[in-house]
C-alpha cells in the first residue's frame, strides 16, 4: 500500500483526535510528510471516530493526488503551503476543540502565559483574520502567519498546530484546548498571575527559542 506507515499514522492520530473530544465524526483534518516526500491528508467524508489508513489520501507537493478514488480534504492547499513554508516541520493537525474554538469567535485572548508549560511548548499563538474554509485566500493567509509560529487561531473557524512529528503537532492542539479552559476559568476567577517579561525571557532561553 501506498505510504501505509504513514497513512495509517495519520489516521491513528486522526481517531486519537476524536476519542478525546477535539473534533467531530466530519471535522477538522490531519497530514504528514511521507517518506517518500509526498503528504498524507485525511480524505474528506470519512467518519473520523473509525478512520482507517484507507480513509487518508497521499498526494505530491504539487497537489497531484496519488490516490486516485479518494476526495482530498477541502484543506489540503492549506496544508501544502504551509508545509512549502515550513521545510523544518513534518505534521499538521487542524481541528475545532470547543473551547479554544470559542476564542476564535470572541474579543478574548487566548492566553499562554498562564503556566510554563503552555508557553515554552505554544509559544504566542497567532491570530488569522477570517477567510473562508477551502479557500486559496485561507491558505495564503495561514502559511504566511506560520511562518514564525506554531499555533494558529482562525477567526470563526478553527485551531491550527504544526510540529516535528504527529505526536508534537497533536500534543499542541491538546494543551491548546487544555490552555483554553485555563484562560477561561481564570478571567472568571479574576486576580490573574501571569508570567512577567522576565520569566518568558528565561524560558524562551530555556526552550532555544531566542
Amino acid at each position: 500500500m501506498l505510504c501505509e506507515s504513514t497513512r495509517t499514522q495519520v489516521a491513528y492520530y486522526m481517531r486519537r483526535l476524536y476519542q478525546h473530544g477535539l473534533t467531530t465524526s466530519s471535522g477538522g483534518n490531519i497530514s504528514c510528510r511521507t517518506p517518500e516526500g509526498h503528504i498524507a491528508i485525511t480524505a474528506s467524508k470519512f467518519d473520523k471516530g473509525e478512520l482507517t489508513a484507507e480513509g487518508v489520501c497521499v498526494v505530491t507537493p504539487d497537489r497531484q493526488l496519488l490516490t486516485r478514488k479518494l476526495p482530498l480534504s477541502i484543506e489540503t492547499g492549506m496544508h501544502l503551503s504551509i508545509y512549502a513554508k515550513r521545510p523544518d516541520i513534518q505534521a499538521i493537525v487542524h481541528a475545532h476543540p470547543v473551547t479554544a474554538t470559542a476564542f476564535c469567535a470572541s474579543g478574548a485572548k487566548l492566553d499562554t502565559r498562564l503556566t510554563a508549560e503552555a508557553y515554552a511548548i505554544l509559544g504566542n499563538p497567532v491570530f488569522v483574520p477570517y477567510e473562508l474554509m477551502g479557500s486559496s485566500s485561507l491558505a495564503t493567509r495561514v502559511s504566511e502567519a506560520m511562518v514564525n509560529a506554531d499555533c494558529c487561531l482562525m477567526e470563526n473557524h478553527g485551531i491550527l498546530t504544526v510540529g516535528k512529528n504527529l505526536l508534537d503537532a497533536f500534543d499542541k492542539i491538546e494543551l491548546l484546548e487544555f490552555t483554553a479552559k485555563q484562560t477561561l476559568i481564570v478571567l472568571q476567577l479574576g486576580d490573574v498571575r501571569r508570567l512577567d517579561d522576565a520569566k518568558i525571557a528565561e524560558l524562551d532561553r530555556f526552550v532555544g527559542r531566542k
